[in-house]
């Protein structure tokens, strides 16, 4: 059978054609349709695929050359990472290198290094090594801007001075203050309140006892009136006889119209755990020379024994230690000057032993260690020795030796 048409107004007078199919079309032209749509639907869904990826992967403008700076803001569509080449990166081998070049001369100069240090033992050092322990009984001077309402003046300064840090048993340190203007002229501030304390954050119950400090010219004051105020700290006499760790003395001073805080702190041991008794003892063992120091001790654990040595004109030549248990009872500490030292360090003799100090430690406690009294100035002078007394060999030990064969293992393990 044949179509039927018609036509139909459409919008503002526009004529149309439409087809209007027969009423007896089949299954099979339904069919047919469907699969049209189909075909053409897939079509436009390629179509927008397409472009859609051409745009994403489109390379930079010519104005934007591609570099390793700009390749990685480029989009890559989902699933097509492994399709992507990262950008060379030439200087990466270089970087290797110089990380590889840099490990190896580190591992060569720690074994140059270790080396140097290892000609001498551990517990015989040159004096140079340590110019902070070499004077321990000098007094301790510091210098700082008055605090006034918590602000500092740096037109005014106090000048603060204790002749020594640690006191054990009935010693008694000197304390001393003054306030000086920028040019070091001195001012006439006075002390208005000065407290001895267990330092915070102690859990002491002893109570703050009071202090003076006197600028009279008299316990221990050098000159009067010179605006130089001294106090004499005891702490077994202000009440701290069983009382060990540190101690604060606290000053409110006075200048004018303004109030400011200054402070001293020292460490106190109420009771020796033991004592030096001299005379010292010297004999030349393998090239070096033993100075024992003997010991009566009280409370045994590990000591620490620390000397200096200085030579004839006042050079300083060594500083000496010794640690390790000691039992109650009298006893000797060996202090060991090394032969290679002594050699290197060419002295002029004789020698002197001095400032001797001593203490024991206190493992897994705070305070962590009770302090001797200690032997200030010269202890032991020695006999005269020609430098061909004493031996040329480096230290050796076991260590020493275990120390040497892991680093040298890092050097030759650092070259290619």
């Amino acid at each position: 059978m044949g179509r039927h048409h018609r036509t139909r107004a459409i919008g503002c007078g526009e004529l149309r054609a439409v087809t209007r199919p027969a009423a007896h079309n089949g299954p099979g032209a339904r069919s047919r349709t469907l699969i049209a749509s189909a075909v053409f639907g897939l079509f436009l869904v390629a179509a927008w695929f397409f472009t859609r990826e051409k745009e994403q992967i489109a390379p930079p403008p010519p104005s934007l050359p591609v570099s390793p700076e700009t390749a990685p803001a480029l989009a890559v569509p989902s699933g097509r990472l492994s399709a992507v080449v990262p950008p060379a990166l030439p200087f990466a081998e270089d970087e290797l290198e110089r990380d590889r070049k840099d490990r190896q001369q580190e591992a060569v100069e720690r074994l140059a290094r270790y080396r140097l240090f290892a000609r001498y033992p551990p517990s015989s050092r040159p004096a140079k090594e340590h110019p902070d322990q070499m004077t321990p009984f000098l007094p301790v001077v510091r210098s700082s801007a008055l605090l006034w309402n918590g602000q500092p003046n740096d037109e005014i300064r106090v000048q603060l001075g204790q002749d020594r840090r640690e006191l054990v048993e009935k010693e008694a340190a000197k304390l001393w203050l003054r306030c000086e203007d920028s040019l070091g002229k001195v001012l006439p501030c006075r002390v208005e309140k000065s407290n001895a304390l267990p330092a915070p954050p102690s859990d002491s119950p002893l109570t703050p006892v009071p202090l003076p400090f006197l600028d009279t010219g008299q316990q221990g004051d050098e000159r009067a009136s010179d605006g130089t105020y001294t106090a004499m700290l005891q702490p077994s006499e202000l009440g701290m006889a069983r009382y060990h760790g540190p101690v604060r003395v606290e000053v409110q001073l006075a200048l004018g119209e303004q109030r400011a805080p200054a402070f001293f702190d020292l460490v106190y041991t109420p009771t020796a755990p033991a004592r030096f008794v001299p005379p010292v003892r010297e004999n030349m063992e393998q090239g070096s020379l033993l100075l024992s120091v003997p010991m009566q001790v009280v409370r045994p654990g590990r000591y620490f024994v620390l000397g200096r040595v200085d030579d004839s004109q006042g050079k300083q030549v060594a500083y000496l230690e010794w640690n390790g248990e000691l039992a109650a009872g009298e006893r000797s500490v060996p202090l060991l000057l090394f032969g290679k030292l002594v050699h290197d360090e060419r002295p002029l003799f004789p020698l002197f032993l001095r400032d001797v100090e001593g203490f024991l430690l206190l493992e897994d406690q705070a305070p962590d260690r009770l302090h001797m009294p200690a032997l200030e100035g010269p202890v032991h002078k020695t006999r005269v020795y020609s430098s061909s007394d004493f031996s040329v060999e480096e230290w050796d030990s076991e260590m020493k030796r275990r120390y040497l064969e892991e680093y040298e293992k890092d050097a030759r393990d650092s070259h290619p």
